[in-house]
């Protein structure tokens, strides 16, 4: 049976390579952030089995729910991505930008369209401007826990 490529199943092999100790081909780790984290900025690490609560609510909060994006006052698509609201508006939601897709498909990275939302294929986001707007991508290894995280059923924990 032929396995077909997609960029988020190129999202997961690179997650599996860094994983395995293996190194990063064509720039991949070139958008790594070495800082230290700051409480501005949530760790560039990729995790084995992540949680929501701790691992990717980090992530969405420190970079997607701010001022003029996706908090409880502005909304932006509909979503709104702080903290005790964040699962709920995404997991198993359809998307308003894309209404062919869920925003989280539990098991699906392919479907979630949160995930075209925050990858490097702009094709795969129909023409809308990748997330964070504006902002510095988030890095290889938070995609790839975000990914892991969908891909072992998007567990609310």
């Amino acid at each position: 049976m032929k396995m077909r490529r997609t960029p988020l199943a190129a999202a997961a092999m690179a997650a599996a390579a860094l994983l395995a100790g293996g190194a990063l081909l064509g720039g991949v780790a070139a958008c790594a952030d070495f800082r230290v984290p700051t409480a501005a900025q949530p760790a560039d690490t990729l995790v084995l089995e992540p949680s929501f609560a701790r691992d990717v609510q980090p992530i969405l909060t420190l970079r997607c729910a701010t001022a003029g994006c996706h908090t409880a006052v502005t909304h932006q698509a509909g979503l709104v991505l702080e903290r005790g609201a964040a699962y709920d508006s995404l997991v198993g939601r359809p998307s308003t930008l894309a209404p062919q897709f869920v925003r989280v498909a539990p098991g699906d990275a392919d479907a979630s369209w949160l995930l075209r939302m925050i990858g490097p294929d702009d094709a795969a986001r129909l023409g809308v401007e990748r997330m964070p707007l504006g902002r510095a991508p988030l890095t290889d290894r938070q995609i790839a826990t975000i990914v892991r995280w969908v891909t072992q059923g998007a567990p609310r924990n």
